[in-house]
């Protein structure tokens, strides 16, 4: 008598393994890309939050407020009073994925009335793309602009 046995092959199960995995890269790249996406638009919708109360700030207050990119070279934005004794209000990193962009505007200054120091950009470079920090003339108005 013989016994049959209904089991899959080695060769069978690595071929069915090697399928699986291809089909789950296929899927992960995208992932991916969606991730760096919303990490860039969570960076962004801070970063506006952040501005909105320091330009807040110096009104509520009747103080300047100063805000700083890439402070002393590094990867990080700072917002703090002008004013003697200086406050730190807000330090917060830039992602390492963005490069400083020579042109840019490194700093700016929302007055005691909420209006900014002067009007300028400030650029945002990844590998993907570029995006603007437009500071408007007058009322302390921004706007972010993709490229």
């Amino acid at each position: 008598m013989k016994h049959k046995e209904g089991g899959f092959t080695l060769l069978e199960m690595m071929l069915v393994l090697t399928v699986f995995m291809a089909c789950f890269g296929a899927v992960l790249i995208p992932i991916l890309n969606v991730t760096n996406e919303v990490n860039e638009q969570q960076f962004f919708n801070q970063l506006e939050r952040d501005l909105f109360e320091a330009q807040s700030y110096a009104i509520l207050n009747n103080v300047h407020v100063k805000v700083n990119f890439y402070e002393s070279g590094l990867h990080k934005y700072t917002i703090s009073t002008y004013e003697y004794p200086r406050y730190i209000l807000v330090e917060r990193d830039i992602p390492a994925y963005f490069i400083p962009v020579k042109g840019s505007m490194m700093d700016i200054m929302f007055q005691k009335t909420g209006m900014t120091n002067r009007f300028g950009t400030v650029y945002f470079k990844s590998e993907e793309k570029r995006t603007k920090l437009i500071f408007l003339i007058g009322r302390g108005r921004f706007y972010f602009l993709e490229e």
